[in-house]
């Protein structure tokens, strides 16, 4: 294990390899027996291969840990460049020899793996805990039960959770790891929370905490770090006093000052005749850029760099990013934050750097946002007194006085110590509650995102002239920004009703039916600034949102004309014939020709689901070759509800009377061609579009599945069938079986011990029972488990299926 460590650390084959820290062999071990895990270690400590090393470490030796792992950071900047050094580390021809690891990146505005099929999969903590209560943000509410399934058999890396909220997003958190406990495996990584938080989620996590001991301490403790507290407001001409070569990274609190303090500089420094190389990094960035700047960062502000540099950044780089700067001048903010921000400062060993913490009070006013958002009662605002405690302390401080791991320890303690006790007791005693909501929410689909995950979420803005163009399935370049900023903004511009009537600048998606493989995604102009708050994706015309790919977004409060606007708008990633032939196009399919596709494929992948089909097993006391079983036999089923006379003849009049072709099987797809418009407009015709089948389907099976199997595992089965589609179908309609179901039904079970019988159903119906189970957690998991696998090979087997036909080479892309 050790030797694997070692190789894994070295940033080159040929390097000499890097000795482990104990605490990482400690982690590591402790994981794989089985451990759920709380680590509290230092910036820059390395815990990021010590969360990693478990899962390759067991990949690689074929030992039984976990199906894939998902890695949650606060932010997507850490998460976009935790995953570019880990995909180029496992790349590796070394390491790619002996791993065969996909790793991924899931985003709001960097969508690259919705459905969490990476094996080692980069996101936010926001698309996680979407993606747990059922409204995912990454892909449509229909699919929301793929990526839910993801979890199941899952190790899960919460890093930095101190940054979750107290009230939204820790809470759901808890509810997850209680819920999954015993189907998912955790660890929690910080390297400032309090001891009292600290303890407690060890005791929820029924887990175990690691810390450093003081000899490993010691040996991270080679940095010198000298602290001074500024008692001004930082401004263009600070920064360029303070720089006297090297590399000053600057961070502030909010976007717009990081804009308009880089003016500020360039113009001072111009002024001066000085050539200094200044950048700006901020979530409000198309990702290329974005990425232009990290990669330039991560040079510039690399170990051994020379390079004389000033970085003007926000909390996108205060935690994770492994740079390291000779002078910090930051915004006040709360003191855990402090550290990391601290952390980016002489990050490695045997370096020397100042810091400076400048004081964010101007004229009378105290500019504490993002942090404070009410100053009502200031008293009682627990992240108010946090921004005093925090000033305070650093105004105690000697200035100059150097920063050790006991002035850290101390400044959490001090600041955060009881305001985060009393905190996360009070979130222990309600968890109650939060668990009722979570599970209302998984049943009715109507979670409050602003409840449960977090009140000031991110929406995706795409910027463009003609929303007409903009198809999302081509990949629209995105920008982030806080929902309540962008409502704030909107509201702002002081439009008169006539105007909001009239708007032509500002759309939201409206989605098609998941089972409506003609339609497409279309934008419908907003007529009021309320309307952004229930969307995750908004459309604005460059004349609002004026885009600089050095500055990145810039909101405008009165509409730019079309020079003052500029050329900068989303490019798309993926161009837009592909899109069409990938997303709608089907080929002719018999029941039983489609049937054995799904089943070939499901067995195939089964290898992706080793370990959560384990612990299924062992809770609900089968062997692994009957929940294996089981899956074969879900998607053997799937479409029973497709051989209902109904459905029968609208796809064999398609087929003759529109495609002009002979058809006397029982089909499961008809052929269709999304890229001629004639056929997307006949196939809205009634006498054309078959009706709903899936929850038809698992409704005629209800009574057989019943007297089958135990009801723990009958529920679940049904469910996978009846929201194949969309995770929250529930009413079905008649349905009366063609000559010959039963027997085409029998066929496709080949190789399984099971006869079901197929009731028709004369009247309409709501499973609501058969959804209230979903309150068992094992129904839930086995469900999500299920589910997954079905949805996957279904898609799988018609796009792969599509390639054959199209006469393309197979490549794991189809599992996309």
């Amino acid at each position: 294990m050790k030797n694997f460590f070692s190789e894994l650390l070295k940033t080159k084959p040929d390097e000499v390899a890097v000795e482990p820290h104990p605490y990482q062999l400690q982690v590591a071990n402790l994981l794989l027996e089985g451990r759920n895990l709380v680590l509290t270690a230092p910036t820059g400590a390395g815990k990021t291969w010590a969360a990693l090393f478990p899962f390759l470490y067991a990949r690689k030796k074929k030992l039984e840990f976990a199906d894939r792992v998902i890695y949650c950071l606060p932010l997507r900047t850490l998460a976009s460049s935790l995953y570019e050094s880990t995909k180029q580390k496992l790349e590796r021809p070394d390491l790619k020899s002996v791993l065969d690891i996909k790793t991924t990146l899931q985003m709001g505005n960097q969508p690259n793996d919705p459905l969490f099929q990476g094996d080692v999969i980069f996101t936010t903590i926001d698309q996680l805990l979407s993606a747990y209560i059922g409204l995912p943000f990454g892909t449509s509410k229909a699919a929301a039960n793929i990526p839910a399934g993801a979890l199941i058999g899952a190790y899960v890396v919460i890093d930095e959770f101190h940054l979750l909220s107290y009230t939204e997003a820790l809470p759901t958190f808890l509810d997850m790891m209680k819920r999954l406990h015993p189907y998912t495996r955790f660890l929690l990584m910080t390297a400032t929370s309090p001891e009292p938080v600290v303890s407690a989620l060890v005791t929820h996590l029924d887990g175990m905490s690691v810390e450093l001991q003081s000899a490993e301490l010691n040996k991270l403790s080679t940095r010198k770090r000298s602290l001074y507290w500024r008692d001004k407001r930082m401004s263009g001409q600070d920064i360029a006093d303070r720089h006297q070569g090297g590399r000053t990274l600057v961070i502030v609190n909010e976007v717009k000052r990081a804009q308009s303090l880089y003016f500020e500089l360039a113009d001072i420094l111009e002024n001066q005749g000085r050539s200094i190389e200044v950048r700006v990094l901020h979530s409000r960035m198309f990702p290329k850029h974005r990425e232009e700047v990290e990669s330039w960062v991560t040079q510039a502000f690399s170990r051994d760099s020379e390079k004389e540099a000033i970085l003007i950044a926000t909390q996108v780089v205060e935690a994770g990013l492994d740079i390291s700067a000779t002078l910090l001048l930051t915004d006040l903010c709360p003191a855990n934050a402090l550290l990391q921000r601290v952390g980016r400062c002489a990050r490695f060993a045997n370096q020397e750097g100042t810091v400076e913490v400048y004081s964010l009070r101007e004229g009378g006013v105290e500019h504490f946002l993002p942090y404070v958002s009410s100053q009502r009662k200031k008293e009682e605002n627990d992240d108010y007194q946090i921004m005093l405690g925090t000033e305070r302390a650093l105004k105690e401080l000697e200035p100059g006085t150097i920063i050790t791991h006991e002035l850290e320890k101390q400044l959490i303690e001090t600041v955060h110590g009881a305001i985060d006790q009393k905190r996360i007791a009070l979130v222990m005693h309600d968890l109650f509650l939060r668990e009722d909501q979570v599970t209302r929410a998984l049943i009715r689909g109507d979670a409050e995102m602003g409840e449960l995950i977090r009140a000031i979420d991110n929406v995706s803005i795409i910027i463009h002239h003609s929303p007409e163009e903009v198809d999302l399935h081509r990949k629209p370049e995105m920008v982030s920004i806080g929902r309540r900023g962008l409502y704030f903004f909107l509201s702002g511009l002081e439009w008169t009703a006539e105007k909001w009537e009239n708007n032509q600048l500002i759309f939201v998606p409206q989605f098609p039916d998941d089972q409506d493989i003609s339609a497409r995604v279309v934008w419908k102009p907003i007529r009021s600034p309320k309307e952004v708050l229930a969307h995750m994706t908004v459309l604005l015309s460059p004349k609002l949102a004026k885009y600089d790919p050095v500055v990145g977004l810039q909101l405008q409060k009165e509409p730019l004309n079309c020079e003052e606007a500029g050329e900068w708008v989303s490019e798309f990633s993926e161009n837009e014939q592909k899109v069409s032939s990938q997303r709608f196009s089907y080929q002719r399919e018999t029941y039983l020709e489609h049937v054995q596709d799904v089943r070939k494929i499901n067995r195939e992948e089964r290898a992706k689901y080793l370990q959560a089909t384990n612990f299924l097993s062992k809770r609900f006391r089968m062997n692994p070759v009957q929940v294996e079983e089981i899956a074969d036999l879900v998607t053997a089923l799937h479409d029973v509800g497709k051989l209902g006379v109904e459905v029968q003849r609208k796809m064999r009049r398609w087929q003759t009377e529109y495609k002009q072709k002979a058809e006397l099987e029982l089909l499961a797809h008809t052929d269709f061609d999304a890229t001629n418009p004639e056929e997307l407009a006949a196939y809205r015709i009634g006498k054309y579009r078959p009706p709903h089948h899936a929850v038809e389907g698992a409704v005629a099976l209800q009574e057989w599945c019943g007297k089958t199997f135990d009801r723990k595992v009958a529920v679940p089965l049904l469910l996978a069938i009846m929201r194949h589609h969309n995770a929250y179908s529930k009413e079905s309609d008649t349905i009366v079986f063609c000559k010959g179901a039963r027997e085409h039904v029998l066929k496709s079970l080949q190789d399984l011990p099971y006869e079901p019988f197929l009731k028709p159903q004369t009247i309409q119906h709501r499973m609501d029972e058969l959804v209230s189970w979903l309150r068992n957690n094992d129904v839930l998991a086995m469900y999500w488990y299920l589910s997954r696998r079905l949805r996957l090979a279904d898609r799988a087997s018609q796009q792969l299926k599509n390639r054959k036909n199209d006469g393309k080479e197979e490549t794991d892309d189809w599992l996309s």
